[in-house]
């Protein structure tokens, strides 16, 4: 299976290899159980909590991203106090959009479960610490009152 076609919310198909879909456990987990016959079949996988603007954009991010190690602060619980030194400055001009536009990508890569994203664009809407405040901003919870 070298390409993997993933159907988005708004009906679009996008064609991507497989090996830029590693950093996704979703995509990864879905590519697991794919049964033996479809093996040869390019498969279709439906991404349907995402619309296509916004998964070209982690798509892009995953391609530039490809081989690189996820950095050991992605797993940290705390932010290192020197974290700007830690991404680099292709990251820095991925994220210079509109927030509103970045809080997208962040609810696109939580639903892809792409850590690194989720927190690289939490870092930019200036998000830090608890998880609860991660699920806030992706609106799975409701606001403190």
């Amino acid at each position: 299976m070298n390409h993997v076609r993933l159907e988005t919310r708004d009906g679009f198909l996008i064609r991507i290899d497989f090996g830029v879909l590693q950093r996704s456990k979703v995509i990864q987990h879905m590519c697991q159980y794919s049964t033996a016959e479809n093996a040869y079949k390019e498969l279709i996988l439906p991404v349907h909590g995402i619309n296509h603007d916004v998964l070209l954009k982690i798509l892009l991010w995953m391609e530039y991203h490809k081989g690189d190690e996820e950095p050991a602060w992605v797993q940290s619980k705390d932010e290192p106090a020197d974290i700007e030194r830690h991404i680099d400055d292709w990251d820095k001009e991925f994220l210079r959009e509109k927030l509103a536009t970045v809080r997208a990508i962040m609810k696109g890569a939580d639903y892809l479960d792409i850590p690194w994203l989720v927190k690289l664009c939490a870092r930019k809407l200036r998000i830090r610490g608890s998880a609860e405040l991660y699920l806030r901003i992706l609106g799975t919870i409701a606001p403190l009152d």
